[in-house]
């Protein structure tokens, strides 16, 4: 089988990691053909992993390109979705980043776009490929802790990496603190929960990390909470002025009737408590799950190009397909909403 001929649309940190993993670490599978950037450092860096790769100033000679097979968006948030038309409507398989938009309309549109076409459309969910985060699934769908009834997110952390131009700083760029990093734990919840969000109430604002002028500096702390259709509630709390580097948190959650599970990420291992008479001792589950290599080192990254691999090659739907992860963005842009209108929003 011939190698997937791979395009790439931004090749910053985030870019380069894709690169590295489907050009190094899947080299056999896949072959990074082409990139688009001016950036000097950029284009130094990524003719570092991928020497042979052609560097181009329009993101039309990727798209249009016939001697490429797929392409691989990691822009900022605001254009995902423009990208995503032009790239399915070329013929071409996507890889695109988080988020799924910063609007309800692109989610919209990303809906519509992924509904008329039959290439693959992967959005870069990538904790949903971790054994980590799936053994929480399965202990949930095997029934180890009844009905869910809450799920629970805790992230205090540093401030946002230096980007391009500073667009993540930007929420009409980035599309928030929230969409830009959260949409990836609101996506999980929505996994484990399995049911559809429907109503988001959130709290936030700057209060230490101003980087921008103007009215469009994001969010550096926030609170959320949201409840579904099946009648379960949840909650997100983020501060990003909490923990520097390496000492960043992170825990999450799931109640049931019948127990909890949260997360030991440190440990990278799961606590199942049961609830009731004669529950015992808390039962502890260890899960062989690396770090993934590249940009953040997050569980999941280097599993989730892998599968993206797979649905090319196998035509198959990936587990972070569109309408599985346009409600993790919908709670984000809605949280966003709230905050900034002071309302509860409908999703």
């Amino acid at each position: 089988m011939s190698r997937l001929r791979l395009g790439f649309l931004g090749v910053g940190a985030m870019g380069r990691s894709h690169v590295k993993l489907f050009h190094q670490n899947f080299g056999e599978r896949a072959e990074a053909i082409a990139a688009c950037t001016k950036n000097s450092d950029n284009i130094r860096q990524v003719k570092e992993l991928a020497p042979e790769i052609e560097i181009v100033e329009s993101e039309d000679e990727i798209i249009s390109s016939s001697d490429i097979d797929a392409v691989v968006v990691s822009t900022p948030n605001f254009n995902h979705v423009e990208l995503a038309e032009r790239i399915v409507a070329a013929g071409k398989h996507l890889f695109l980043e988080k988020a799924c938009g910063v609007t309800m309309g692109q989610c919209d549109r990303l809906k519509e776009i992924d509904a008329a076409t039959d290439r693959v459309i992967l959005i870069g969910h990538e904790l949903r490929y971790s054994p980590f985060f799936g053994k929480v699934h399965e202990l949930i769908q095997a029934g180890e802790i009844g009905e869910v009834r809450m799920v629970w997110c805790k992230e205090f952390r540093g401030p946002f990496q230096p980007k391009s131009g500073q667009w993540i700083q930007d929420d009409r760029m980035s599309g928030g603190c929230l969409v830009d990093k959260n949409c990836h734990h609101f996506d999980l919840m929505n996994w484990w929960v399995g049911s559809r969000p429907q109503r988001v109430a959130a709290f936030g604002s700057n209060a230490v990390h101003r980087v921008i002028e103007g009215g469009h500096q994001v969010h550096d702390h926030a609170t959320v909470s949201f409840d579904y259709a099946n009648g379960a509630k949840g909650t997100l709390q983020v501060c990003m002025f909490a923990r520097d580097f390496p000492e960043e948190y992170l825990e999450m959650g799931v109640i049931g009737d019948k127990g909890t599970i949260e997360t030991d990420i440190p440990n990278v291992q799961i606590i199942l408590r049961k609830v009731g008479g004669g529950a015992g001792e808390p039962i502890i589950h260890k899960v062989e799950a690396p770090s993934g290599e590249g940009w953040g080192g997050h569980l999941g990254f280097t599993e989730i190009h892998e599968a993206f691999l797979d649905a090319v090659e196998q035509g198959t739907t990936p587990l972070t397909s569109v309408p599985d992860c346009l409600d993790g963005t919908r709670i984000a842009i809605a949280g966003e909403t709230s905050i900034r209108e002071g309302k509860i929003e409908i999703i």
